[in-house]
């Protein structure tokens, strides 16, 4: 199992500069990965955690963090696909794809924020329909030199479409969410899994469905990068649930330790952790603190 560290991009940390920064340590420290997170506008929940403080955006902070490392994969924990035009969308991860080096995960989700989709004059109910569209498109960009497309939602037809990305055939799509809608998206087209708010049990038993409908669909699921985001505090009070049902790495360093097993025994290949503060310090504590006392022990 991999480990990567979650970016406060969504936080309400004034100066971007240092998100970069969090990356760098990240990186010095040994995890695999960062990952950043989207809202364009301050929907209800983000607006009650961050007031008018504000959420830095995924792909300009992932652009800046690509320049400032060398090694840890770039992911983005999730990209709200139907919020986006697929060739502009496309073009980005394109791009910050050559300027890492290849490094880029792109998690895409549908989010369920209706305010923030009027606001965008996106239609809510089709955001499902779009998605998969926008998925099939951008395979088709990344993969043919003049771009063939026809949906409902987007054209393409007979225009030079560069740069393709560096890694072949496109970066992976790690599918979010586990609704039954997302975990058939992640049997049909997906190159991931990437969810969170589960438990391990819960994690294990998507897992097998996740299986069952890929084995339907002719795919193979062990092809499939399987990952979950969770919160760590190392608050050191015994949690009270079992191991299976616990949802973030809290308790003590062997409460944490023995949460991080069940979550590797249930199948994850890589668990990315989050502090969920604007504290740099805390930032960084967590970040030494799992490496240093925890993570040598799995």
């Amino acid at each position: 199992m991999k480990i990567g560290f979650s970016i406060p991009n969504n936080q309400g940390i004034e100066d971007p500069k240092d998100l970069v920064m969090l990356a760098t340590v990240a990186e010095r420290s040994g995890f695999s990965s960062v990952w950043v997170h989207e809202h364009l506008f301050h929907t209800g929940y983000v607006e009650k955690r961050l007031g008018t403080r504000p959420y830095h955006d995924a792909l300009t902070i992932l652009t800046a963090i690509a320049c400032a490392t060398t090694t840890v994969r770039l992911g983005t924990s999730v990209l709200v696909l139907p919020w986006h035009d697929p060739a502009r969308l496309g073009k980005m991860i394109a791009t910050l794809d050559h300027l890492s080096g290849g490094r880029v995960n792109m998690g895409i989700g549908v989010a369920t924020a209706r305010d923030e989709f009027a606001n965008l004059g996106v239609d809510f109910t089709t955001r499902g329909k779009r998605t998969d569209e926008i998925i099939d498109a951008l395979k088709v960009l990344w993969s043919q030199d003049r771009p063939h497309f026809s949906g409902d939602f987007y054209q393409y037809d007979g225009m030079i479409f560069s740069p393709k990305p560096k890694q072949t055939p496109h970066p992976p799509i790690l599918i979010g969410g586990s609704s039954k809608a997302a975990l058939r998206r992640v049997a049909r087209v997906g190159d991931g899994w990437h969810t969170l708010r589960q438990t391990p049990r819960q994690f294990a038993e998507s897992r097998q469905k996740i299986g069952a409908l890929m084995d339907e669909a002719g795919r193979d699921p062990s092809a499939l990068e399987l990952s979950i985001s969770v919160s760590m505090d190392f608050n050191g009070v015994k949690p009270e649930l079992p191991t299976e049902d616990r949802l973030s790495l809290t308790g003590t360093d062997d409460d944490i330790l023995h949460t991080l097993r069940a979550f590797q025994a249930a199948g994850v290949d890589e668990i990315i952790v989050a502090v969920h503060s604007a504290d740099l310090q805390l930032n960084k504590e967590g970040m030494a603190h799992m490496m240093q006392r925890i993570w040598p022990r799995l």
